[in-house]
This record gives structure tokens, sequence and C-alpha cells, in this order.
């Protein structure tokens, strides 16, 4: 697994555009983290300032989605002064709002720089890809799903390219049973890692969710999004069996041989990597502890202690163990941090518009309008969830749908609405998206690493799944609801 390379028009690490951007986004992580554990009221205004800069100074890693997106951020932030007189207080708390989501992603993105170089992390994501046919989608979907909460994204670029790499090494890419090989277990990944967002501290949905939806209860959220995250993994276990029922019996029939040789397990790198998972966690726990935060902040300070550790431990019997440590950490504050920057952009920049278009719209006028106030809450609920996945079929980041409709509709004071239950629709809606959108993130990553296009990963690979999961859904929204 690497982290996502700089483009080719981007500078070397190490000249001066590099250490100004990387300087900026540390500079926004360590006033979020001040803010967060300190009672120093300036560390909120440093952490937005520092936010502006890197908009404007990581030019050279955006492309034309984050180019859009700024355009946006320009564009309602123009608006707000044109048309509130409340304008710098929304816009400020919106920005501050944004750096924490920013300096969320690149913080536990540090993991994945760690997880990049250790042999323990390759052994376990090949043994994941080796399984037998039977077993293969249990696999790789709880697999991708342990690994997705502690890599976040890369879990998606380290075992994709492993799926791919050990189908197409047993035969030609267009061999009828390869494809299905490759099908079937890039489907199990995208699917056991899209529903990490419905319950797991480490996905950025249940960070944010509870910053947005005031009043929402992140344990009670948890609870009932790891409910849906088993279900949805029956739904796609029962799915992937019936629609492939009759493949293999046909194959062996036409005496095709559809076993693979299933490698050891690796009990020493699987203990390692437990080790470190239980290390972070621990961590996190410590700090819930000492400095009465929650899980969320808690991870954001023990990231990065775990990636130093995590990564001196890989290094600690060379010859020049300190000099590559050094090394090491100085890649990851140049490079990667910088060329990670799009992700953070688009997370931060979408929640920004969703904040600041969400607090300028007549919301209690423009609910009324539309008749939401006599629907019932649990119809309403399974309204957001669908919104969030048509327009993320639209190309709308479900980070700007969500955080505009959390806007809205908690300023609305619509009756009977449960905050805690209308968090769980946005995550349902946005785990959902991952699956069910050619621009979800997960679809865009595996597009990326695999050359698959989006349409297929989603609309025909993962369309059925994604409707049937809709429906368990809606199900799971009127029993907790009721």
């Amino acid at each position: 697994m690497t982290e996502n390379p700089a483009k080719s028009e981007q500078k070397r690490p190490g000249t001066a555009y590099q250490i100004v951007v990387s300087a900026c986004l540390v500079l926004l992580c360590l006033a979020v983290l001040l803010q967060i554990y300190s009672d120093i009221s300036w560390a909120g205004s440093v952490a937005a300032m520092a936010l502006v800069i890197f908009f404007v100074a990581g030019q050279g890693f955006f492309k034309l989605r984050e180019r859009y997106l700024l355009v946006l951020s320009a564009i309602v932030t123009a608006v707000a002064f044109a048309l509130s007189s409340d304008a710098q207080v929304l816009v400020f708390s919106a920005l501050e709002r944004a750096a924490f989501l920013a300096a969320f992603m690149i913080l536990l993105a540090l993991l994945r720089d760690a997880a990049a170089t250790s042999a323990a992390v390759l052994a376990v994501g090949t043994y994941l890809t080796k399984q037998q046919p039977g077993r293969r989608y249990a696999a790789l979907h709880i697999g991708g799903h342990a690994l997705g909460v502690v890599l976040n994204f890369g879990a998606l670029s380290l075992l994709g390219p492993l799926i791919q790499r050990g189908v197409r090494a047993s035969g030609a890419p267009d061999d009828p049973v390869n494809q299905i090989r490759e099908r079937r277990q890039l489907c199990a990944l995208s699917r056991g890692f899209s529903w990490i967002i419905a319950w797991s501290p480490t996905a950025v949905a249940q960070a944010m969710i509870p910053v947005i939806v005031i009043g929402a209860e992140p344990l009670r959220l948890a609870l009932m999004g790891a409910v849906a995250a088993v279900l949805t993994f029956f739904v796609g276990w029962l799915e992937d069996r019936f629609r492939f029922r009759k493949v293999r019996a046909r194959l062996v029939a036409q005496g095709v041989h559809v076993e693979v040789e299933t490698p050891q397990f690796p009990k020493r790198d699987f203990l390692w990597f437990s080790g470190i998972c239980a290390v972070l966690v621990g961590l996190a726990l410590a700090f819930m502890a000492a400095f009465r935060v929650s899980m969320v902040p808690a991870l954001m300070l023990a990231a990065p202690v775990v990636t130093g550790l995590w990564i001196w431990i890989q290094n600690r019997h060379g010859e020049n163990a300190v000099a590559d440590t050094l090394a090491r950490y100085r890649e990851i504050a140049l490079r990667s941090v910088p060329a990670g920057s799009p992700e953070a952009l688009t997370l931060s920049s979408a929640g920004y518009i969703g904040l600041v278009a969400g607090g300028l719209f007549p919301a209690a006028g423009f609910t009324e309008y539309l008749g939401l106030s006599t629907l019932p809450p649990v119809a309403l609920y399974i309204l957001v969830v669908a919104l969030i996945l048509i327009a993320s079929n639209a190309a709308m980041p479900p980070m700007m749908v969500v955080t505009f409709l959390a806007a809205m509709m908690t300023a609305s004071a619509l009756p009977g609405l449960d905050m805690t239950m209308l968090g769980f629709a946005f995550a349902m809606g946005w785990a959902l998206n991952l699956t069910g959108s050619p621009f979800g993130a997960s679809s865009l990553i595996l597009s990326r690493v695999t050359g698959i296009p989006g349409t297929v990963l989603s609309w025909h690979w993962n369309g059925t799944f994604t409707i049937a999961a809709f429906m368990v859904v809606a199900s799971l929204i009127a029993l907790f609801a009721g």
C-alpha cells in the first residue's frame, strides 16, 4: 500500500513550495489539537487561518474536483456576507468546524503511512485475498472492515491491488472465471469497508455527525450503526451466494479448477497488527479518561503517537535505525501529508459549504413549504437516507449534503425529531453512497487502483446489494424510532 502520489507537475519533496503546504497542514493539526485539549482561546482562530492559507497555497496538489469545491466555498462566503448580518460569525464558525474535519483526515491518515511499510499488514492482507471460495466473501468483507477501522481508505489501496494481482496471476484477465473471482472479491472488500462509516469512531461520519447534529448521542449512534453493519454483512453474503449460486457447480462440472492455494495463517504478523490496534485503542481510551474528551478527539491525538512508534519499531533493528526513522518522519511530513491534502480539502470544504449554506437557508420556511413538518419522523429519516444516496449519484459529496441538511433540519425545529435518529439516518445514507454511487469514495479509490470504471463497481456490481441494504436500513429506522 502506498499513499496517493503527487502528480508529475507537483514539486518534489523538500522544495520551498512543499514545505509551505506541509507547514500549513501541520500548523492546522496542532492548532486543532490545542483547541481540543486546552482552554487557549486563539487556537481556533489559528486553525481557521491555517485552513484558509492551505486553500490558497495548496493549488499545486488540487485537481478539478477540489477546485470546484473551492469555487463553491468562495461563492457561499460571498453570498453570506451579502445577505447575512451575522456573516462573520457564521463563516468563522464554519471554518473552525472545517479545520477540525481537515485535521481529522490528516491525523488519522498517518496510520496509513506506517502501514504502507509494515510487513505484518502485507502478510495479513495477502492471507485475506487467498481464501477458498466458500470463505472468501466473509474473509474479505470482515477483513476489509477491520483493516478499514485502522487504515481508513488505505485498506482499499492495500487490498484492491492484492486481489487483482492474485486473481490475474492464475490466468488471463479476460478469462470468465477470473473475471467472476475478481468481481466477487472486490465487491466483498468494498462492502465490508464501506460499513465502517456506520459505527467506527475512526470514520469521518462518526467524527462529524455529533459535531453538526447538536444533541446526537455518539454511543447510541455507534451501537445502532454496528447493528446495521452486521446485518448488511449478511445481506451482502446472501446476495453473493444467490447471484453466483450456480457458477461454482457449472465450473466444477466443466472440469475447471476453482480451489486456490491458501497460505498458512500468519499468526505472528496477525498478533503484531492486533497489538498495534490494541495500543491505538488503549492510548485513545487513556486520553479520553485523562482529558475528558470523546473517542474521536482522543484518536486524533493517539494516531500520530502510534504512527511514530510503529515506524520506529519497523526500523529499530537496522544499522542506521535512528537516521532511517527520522528520514521516514521527514518523508511523511514533507511528502505524505501534502500528497493527502486533496482528501482533507474535499472533506473540509464540503463541510464548510454545507454549514454556511445551511446557516443562510430559511430553514423553517423551506421545510414548511416542502411539507416536511407534516411527515412522520420515521418517513423523514428514510427520506434523508434516500436524498444522500441520490445526491451522491449526482456528484454531490455526502459531506456537503449532510452538513446542509443537518444545518437546515436542526434549525427548523421539526416536531418529534430525534437528533440521534437523524444522525443515524445521515450515517446510513453516507454508508450506502460508498457502494451505490460511482462518485462514492470507495468506488473512486478502487477505480483508481484497479482500473475498473466506477459505474461498473457501483451500479453494475453493487446495485442490487445497495438496494437490498437500503431496505434493511429503512426497516432498522422504523424499529429504532419506534
